[in-house]
């Protein structure tokens, strides 16, 4: 575990447990603190592990260098249902290849400007900038 790290990335029950510097990226290797997860169909908490799910997202700058995270998004088996399902994390939403406020960051970004301009900026396409804007409207809505 890298405390400090984990005190710097200010996300609520995740911890950075290594990192790598590659050219003007930093990867943070990030995991969940808990041990259990609770199953979208029947709600029955499992501390089950099924299998480890690895992905990289995007989440806000530190000190001009572009973070990546490498999640962790655990499955886990139901001992209910007998059918595995992936941990919900707060930060990030399903099937997401950025943080929330990382998304948040670019829609601010967007009010101020235009969907190009931040996407040239921030070294994204027309269409993430897009689906960005749609999902942080949609959460907004919930």
């Amino acid at each position: 575990m890298q405390p400090i790290l984990t005190e710097l990335l200010n996300l609520p029950g995740i911890e950075v447990e290594n990192y790598t510097k590659v050219a003007d990226r930093l990867i943070l290797e990030v995991e969940a603190k808990t041990t259990k997860a609770k199953c979208p169909r029947c709600g029955e908490e499992s501390n089950h592990l099924h299998q480890n799910r690895w992905y990289f997202a995007r989440d806000l700058s530190i000190s001009g260098q572009e973070v990546l995270l490498k999640v962790n998004r655990r499955q886990f088996k139901c001992k209910k249902c007998e059918k595995p399902f992936s941990e919900e994390l707060e930060f990030i939403g399903k099937r997401r290849k950025q943080t929330n406020r990382f998304a948040e960051m670019i829609v601010q970004q967007v009010l101020h400007s235009d969907m190009h301009n931040v996407g040239k900026q921030n070294d994204l396409t027309d269409e993430e900038v897009w689906s960005m804007i749609k999902y942080i409207s949609e959460k907004n809505l919930e």
